[in-house]
């Protein structure tokens, strides 16, 4: 019976050995490039999609501090005409044609309105450009997140990996021993479920290490089916930036400086409304000449052409009160923004303080899980050495590899957590 039992379980420790052999061979990237994080973060900010939609945003702002301007500057224009006409008068016909050709121009003197809304669109495309540089910085944040993430997750499937292999061997060896007679047939049970539960647990992390792959790839904005390698960076576990004034990190994150532009925008905005009740001031000029022949029009000058020049003034009066409409609705705008700037405000100091704390946190929980590795390690040891003495149940073997395995796990986890809390933080203090 127990030689049937050993033929079986030879067999199925041997597949398990060649799937998970298979298994790590299939994690590992064949001839991927290896990618630093520094290079990682160039990538995203080359291909990320959100930031390129930024980038749009800022190119629409800018081309409407131009249109702003358009309303200031010179508008020039010139003409050239041709007619040609016949006449009937008392049964005969009299051919006509003519030539004409003008040259006009016109200049805004005095436009509140204009000038007001030319300052609100430079601040308009000042807000955009923070918002890009928030943008930006939440690419390069979403970066390292995803990129530690897949440190994470791979070392995580390495310590997998070694627990299974750590419980195909002892189940070997309490094949041996049951063979031999020296352990309970329960005891080899027990070591067959810890390898079941082992591979289970292999698969899982797999799965997770190719969601976090797939993950960093699309933050970078590239090919999922892209293949790269990640390396820890060479200042992985330096000390964070702790001491920090909370009002200059407020003042100084794009959010809060783009929300700004957008209140002095707001107040522009209300000031062009409000020009609507201001008179205007315009100039403009005007050269033309005919003639029967096209010469006559492209000649050089001579006395017989026509010029103007007019000056005009323009006061409003009374507009079915679209102004007032206009200027309380701008109003309404500016309070609203003059809120969203406190919310943004708010939000920020409440952003960074909870960085700050997640970061204490994170060193704390590496602190403590590197002790309790620590004590688990010694634990495992004295259990295998008790195991062997036959002073140990099985059980309690498999107690100690599982507190050892869960220990490594424990700190991996709070090692590059802490390491994404460090980047979350200096983001929220816009560094």
């Amino acid at each position: 019976m127990a030689c049937r039992v050993s033929i079986r379980t030879r067999g199925g420790v041997a597949k398990l050995v060649v799937a998970a052999a298979l298994v790590a061979v299939a994690a590992a990237p064949s001839h991927a490039e290896v990618m630093t994080l520094d290079e990682c973060v160039d990538v995203a900010l080359t291909s990320n999609l959100s930031l390129a939609q930024a980038q749009e945003s800022l190119a629409s702002a800018s081309a409407g501090v131009m249109s702003g301007w358009s309303g200031v500057l010179p508008r020039v224009s010139a003409g050239l005409g041709y007619s040609d006409g016949s006449t009937v008068s008392s049964g005969e016909t009299a051919d006509s044609e003519s030539y004409s050709g003008s040259l006009n121009l016109s200049q805004t003197l005095l436009d509140g309105g204009t000038f007001a809304g030319i300052s609100g669109a430079h601040r308009s495309r000042n807000a955009s450009a923070f918002a890009l540089d928030g943008t930006r910085r939440g690419v390069v944040l979403a970066t390292k997140e995803a990129y530690y993430g897949l440190l994470k997750a791979l070392k995580l499937r390495d310590v997998s990996q070694e627990a299974l292999e750590l419980a195909a061997e002892q189940m070997r060896k309490a094949e041996s021993l049951y063979e031999l007679g020296s352990a309970s047939k329960s005891d080899f049970l027990k070591a067959q479920v810890e390898v079941k539960q082992s591979e289970l647990a292999l698969i899982s992390a797999e799965r997770y290490a190719a969601t976090a792959r797939l993950s960093l790839l699309y933050t970078m904005g590239v090919s999922m089916g892209t293949d790269i390698e990640v390396v820890d960076p060479d200042d992985l576990g330096e000390d964070e930036i702790l001491d920090f004034d909370l009002e200059e990190a407020v003042d100084r994150r794009p959010d809060v400086r783009s929300q700004e532009e957008s209140l002095v925008a707001a107040r522009r905005s209300l000031l062009s409304a409000k020009a609507g009740r201001w008179p205007s001031l315009g100039l403009s000029a005007s050269y033309s000449k005919s003639g029967d022949e096209f010469e006559d029009v492209t000649g050089e000058f001579d006395d017989d052409y026509s010029r103007s020049v007019s000056l005009s003034l323009s006061i409003p009066i009374f507009n079915g009160l679209a102004t007032k409409a206009n200027i309380d609705s701008r109003k309404a705008s500016l309070r609203s923004s003059e809120l969203s700037l406190r919310d943004v405000k708010l939000s920020a100091a409440y952003e960074i303080e909870t960085a700050r704390l997640g970061v204490i946190e994170q060193r704390e929980s590496v602190a403590v899980a590197t002790a309790g590795l620590d004590m688990a390690e010694e634990e495992l040891r004295v259990s295998e050495e008790r195991f062997r003495l036959r002073a140990a149940s099985m059980l309690d073997l498999i107690y100690a590899r599982v507190a050892y395995s869960q220990a490594r796990v424990s700190l991996v986890e709070a090692q590059y957590d802490y390491e994404i809390a460090k980047a979350a933080l200096k983001d929220a203090l816009g560094l």
